[in-house]
């Protein structure tokens, strides 16, 4: 992924985030999970001491690695991905999503079933 690619993709994600795309729907699945007792988390950002070029995202306080496969919600309902690494560029934009269909979607803040 370029740097170009990474820079449309991280607008394209703030810019749902502002609209509030899939917030309602997500808050209602997530009342839902927990009356089922489906036990979820998010994704986060490295730890700040990470110095790594690149870093590993955390869940629940532990590192993730490369090729893990989650359970995300997203906002048409609970999808299978897989989280991998790319070279270029460095820092937490390295993350991205191998799964077809969902390339264009960062991972990092998506909740996942643990």
């Amino acid at each position: 992924m370029t740097h170009q690619e990474y820079n449309k993709k991280l607008e394209r994600g703030l810019a749902q985030v502002r609209a509030g795309q899939g917030i309602t729907k997500t808050m209602e699945e997530l009342e839902h999970m927990a009356e089922d007792e489906v036990r979820i988390a998010q994704l986060q950002l490295p730890d700040p001491a990470d110095s790594d070029p690149h870093p590993r995202l955390l869940l629940e306080g532990r590192g993730i690695h490369a090729g893990e496969c989650f359970s995300a919600l997203f906002p048409d309902g609970w999808h299978d991905i897989t989280l991998e690494v790319s070279w270029e560029p460095t820092g937490p934009g390295c993350w991205y999503i191998s799964t077809p269909g969902f390339g264009d979607i960062c991972p990092i803040g998506l909740f996942v079933k643990v």
